[in-house]
This record gives C-alpha cells, structure tokens and sequence, in this order.
C-alpha cells in the first residue's frame, strides 16, 4: 500500500501542471474576492471550493471522463470551453497587473476594509457559479492524463471491487495534483496581505492559467 501511495503522490507533483488545475486557481482568488468581508466566512468558502474541486476530480475523471473522453463531442466543446477561458483569464491578468501598476505608484489607493455586506441570494449566486465551475474544470481535467497509469490501475482495481486499495491511491493522487490551488491557498491566506502583493498574484496566476489553456492545443 505505501508504495501504491509514493506512486500516486508522484503522479499528482506531475499531474499538478494540468492547465484546469492553474484555471481553477484563478477562479479561486475571484471566489474568494468576491465572498471575503461580504457574506460567507473566507475559510468555509475556499473549503467548499476546494472540496468541489476535489470530488469533481475524483468521480468525474475515473468514471465517466473516461467514457466521454473517447466522445469527439465532448472534446470539441471542451476545446471551445478552453479557449474562452484562456481568453478571459489573460484579460483579467492584464487587468490585475494594470491594478498592481496604479497602486504601486499610488495613483488608486486601496479600499478600505469592511465592505458592504451582499444580499444572501447574491451570495448565494456567487457561491453556487463558482462551485459549477470548479466541477466543469474537474471534468475537463480529464483531456490532460499525464500519468494515465493512475487512471489505468484505478479504474481497474474499481473494476474488481478492491475499493479499500483504490480509494487511498485516488485520494493521494488528486489531493497532490492539486498543489498548486494549495500553494495559492496559502498565500492569500496571509493575514494583512498587501492589496498591491494581491494584485500581483493574482496577475501571475491569471497569466499563467492563459497560457496553459492555450498549451492544451498545442
């Protein structure tokens, strides 16, 4: 079993650079820009984001992302999907950096702390939007196996009821391919955190994600 797990851990350091994992990043930081100071407390928002990721990834990709992966349909849409993303990601970095830039020179000063509270259905919506998208990216993870050994050996041990061995491997592996939401985590989750270091993230992020979208046509 713990070789089964250094297996899947190093599957997921390299799975980690999926392009849906840097989009979902970006997402994260405007769900939690969104919800922070309005309505939902910032640790129980970036907590159900990151449980919607995780068992999106984890049901979605070795079941049925394996069926609609085979699905031309599917792929074509996905695709589509993609580059809109890429496309409003970059414009958003652009806008981060443009942000970082004006308040780094002092020309826009940054808000003041507690903001006007949102109505709970406004919430709510937000809430709700980013999760969906959270899931669809999860799906999506599921063009970009780099490792499709993980996929293979645990589709097949689900396949002969070895569940008490297949769960532990795909936890491992999603929960490490996700290092790189953990790593984002981390950060803006540094209390008194610089709105300009904000910006300036939250620009590398977007930045990044753009770029790995568009590497998926490559």
């Amino acid at each position: 079993m713990s070789d089964i797990l250094l297996i899947a851990c190093g599957a997921g350091l390299k799975d980690g650079l999926n392009p849906c994992v840097f989009m979902t990043c970006a997402i994260f930081i405007i769900h939690g820009l969104w919800l922070k100071d309005r309505f939902a407390s910032p640790a129980g928002s970036r907590c159900a984001f990151a449980l919607a990721y995780f068992l999106g990834a984890l049901f979605f990709n070795f079941f049925f992302g394996q069926v609609l992966i085979l699905n031309k349909t599917f792929i074509f849409a996905a695709q589509i999907l993609y580059f809109v993303l890429s496309l409003l990601t970059f414009v958003l970095g652009i806008l981060f950096l443009k942000d970082w830039f004006l308040i780094y020179r002092g020309v826009v000063q940054p808000q003041p702390q507690g903001q006007k509270k949102m109505t709970l259905v406004t919430a709510v919506g937000v809430w709700v939007a980013t999760i969906i998208l959270a899931v669809i990216l999860s799906a999506l993870s599921t063009l970009w196996p780099i490792d499709k050994y993980i996929l293979l050996l645990g589709n097949l041990l689900i396949g002969r009821g070895q569940w008490d061995t297949a769960l532990p491997l795909l936890t491992a592996y999603i929960a490490v391919s996700m290092w790189p939401l953990w790593l984002v985590w981390a950060f803006v989750s540094i209390k008194n955190l610089r709105l300009s270091w904000l910006k300036i993230v939250g620009a590398a992020v977007f930045l990044t994600a753009s770029t790995c979208m568009v590497l998926i046509f490559k």
